[in-house]
C-alpha cells in the first residue's frame, strides 16, 4: 500500500479576475495497468471522509479539482474549510498538490509533490 500526504488543504473561497481560485491533485500513472486510489479528507472539528474509489487507467494522467466532488470520488470539500488528504493506493502513483489563489490582484501559485509514506 503506498500513501501520499498533503497536510496543508484549503480551496480558497474567493477569487479576482477571470480565474478561479482552486486546488488539483494531479496523478500520473505510468503503468500499463488501471489503478485504484482513495482520498481520506481530515478536518479539524469533525471525523475523516474517504472518498469512493478513483480508477486511473494505464499510461495516463489526470488533473483533480478537489472542489469538484464527481472528480475526487464524491468527498465535499468546502471552500475555505482546511482539511488534509491522504491518498492511498495498492501500486505506485506519481503526485503532485497544486493551489492557485485568486484572491488577490496579484494571483499566487504553490505545488508541492507530497512525500510517499
Amino acid at each position: 500500500m503506498s500513501r501520499w500526504y498533503i497536510p496543508d488543504g484549503y480551496i480558497p473561497p474567493a477569487s479576482t479576475g477571470a480565474e478561479v481560485s482552486h486546488e488539483s491533485i494531479c496523478v500520473l500513472n505510468d503503468t500499463p495497468d488501471a489503478v485504484m486510489f482513495t482520498l481520506t479528507a481530515f478536518f479539524a472539528d469533525r471525523d475523516p471522509e474517504r472518498s469512493e474509489p478513483i480508477t486511473l487507467p494505464g499510461h495516463r494522467a489526470v488533473h483533480l479539482r478537489t472542489a469538484d466532488p464527481a472528480q475526487v470520488g464524491g468527498l465535499r470539500l468546502i471552500p475555505g474549510v482546511p482539511y488534509g488528504l491522504v491518498i492511498e493506493s495498492d501500486a505506485n502513483l506519481h503526485l503532485q498538490y497544486s493551489r492557485l489563489d485568486t484572491t488577490q490582484p496579484a494571483y499566487t501559485l504553490m505545488t508541492a509533490v507530497p512525500p510517499r509514506g
